[in-house]
């Protein structure tokens, strides 16, 4: 009954200044109206392209330089490369991370939202802080500036500190042969060369590339560890078919963007622990193997050798450890050409060690 009178009440002509302030009817202007979704603030915004104007003139800068490196980026060519730069090698920033770019690492121990030891073997370790690393490579055709390589405690690969021409600070994943004052792009028409950024369908069959798009926009989920690279073997008028670093060939749409080169920080497999109290501070608690253990303990217990296993590994709860197949057999395998090799398949042909 209230709502009838109110409706009412503001549905009275002649409302002037003295009326209640909940009767009032403000005057709409044309331009509010034509205000009425973020796309009508500026063209770009439903790209998620942030705008790129010089500030010291206030108008856009010049257009960009036309693409004069347009050959394929092969593994063999960033060897030579590598040769090259052998008198100048990869040296990480000793100083500490910008705070606007990083966050305090919030430690679980392993534990779920109820305090459950859901993984085992994790506790402790050192403070760290988490950088904020650009995957999407969203400032398109803006070149920026490498300022340094630093090393990044959440993940295998280093990372490069860019600085973009209008002074944004970014970091982005670091190749093997990116170093301080090189420049990178991030661009459809961008040179096929190391830490640029093209869509697969303006990179040429046979590059190496990491940090590829699953899908369009979504920013890079593949190919970010240490020391991998895939590689574009053929491309159709849709897809890009590129081999990955598991052996796992796959399509990718040509509209997802990845990144050239190979990444870096290949010397972290043949690093030297030393001592066990190294894996104390990376946050891994002691294990015990399971043929040390009571029979009732672990599969594996009991006995009078410590030589063997009873059956193939497994956890304490018999589920084995070596892996096994978890995918359905009647899922289809949608854009998966061929799934990977098992381990042993690998060793065979020498693609793993």
């Amino acid at each position: 009954m209230w709502c009838r009178r109110f409706a009412s009440i503001l549905q009275r002509p002649g409302l002037g200044p003295g009326a209640p302030l909940l009767a009032r009817q403000p005057d709409i202007s044309a331009s509010q109206l034509a205000c009425r979704w973020s796309g009508s603030y500026s063209r770009i915004m439903k790209r998620n392209r942030p705008p790129y104007i010089d500030f010291e003139t206030g108008f856009p800068k010049e257009e960009l330089p036309k693409q004069s490196v347009i050959a394929a980026f092969t593994l063999a060519k960033q060897q030579k490369l590598e040769k090259l730069l052998e008198a100048t090698p990869q040296k990480t920033f000793r100083g500490r991370v910008i705070k606007g770019l990083s966050t305090g690492r919030k430690r679980h121990s392993g534990r779920n939202d109820v305090g459950r030891i859901t993984t085992r073997h994790r506790e402790g370790g050192c403070k760290q802080r988490l950088r904020f690393v650009d995957f999407k490579r969203a400032r398109r055709d803006i070149p920026a500036t490498v300022l340094r390589i630093e090393y990044a405690p959440d993940r295998s690969s280093h990372i490069a500190l860019v600085q973009y021409e209008d002074g944004v600070l970014s970091y982005i994943l670091a190749p093997l042969t990116l170093r301080p004052g090189d420049q990178v792009l991030s661009s459809e028409t961008a040179n096929i060369v190391p830490g640029n950024s093209l869509p697969l369908r303006h990179i040429p069959v046979g590059s190496i590339i990491h940090n590829i798009e699953l899908r369009p926009g979504a920013g890079g989920q593949f190919i970010r560890a240490a020391g991998t690279f895939a590689t574009i073997i053929t491309k159709d008028p849709r897809f890009a078919t590129i081999k990955l670093r598991s052996t796992e060939i796959r399509k990718f749409p040509l509209e997802c963007w990845a990144s050239i080169g190979q990444l870096s920080h290949l010397e972290r497999a043949m690093r030297f622990k030393g001592k066990a109290g190294v894996n104390r501070w990376l946050g891994w608690r002691p294990s015990v193997r399971g043929t040390a253990m009571d029979p009732h303990k672990h599969p594996h217990g009991g006995g009078t050798s410590a030589k063997h296993t009873k059956r193939p590994p497994v956890s304490p709860w018999g589920i084995e450890r070596t892996g096994y197949k978890t995918r359905s057999p009647l899922k289809p395998l949608g854009l998966i050409v061929r799934r990977k090799l098992p381990g042993k398949m690998q060793k065979k042909f020498g693609i793993a060690s």
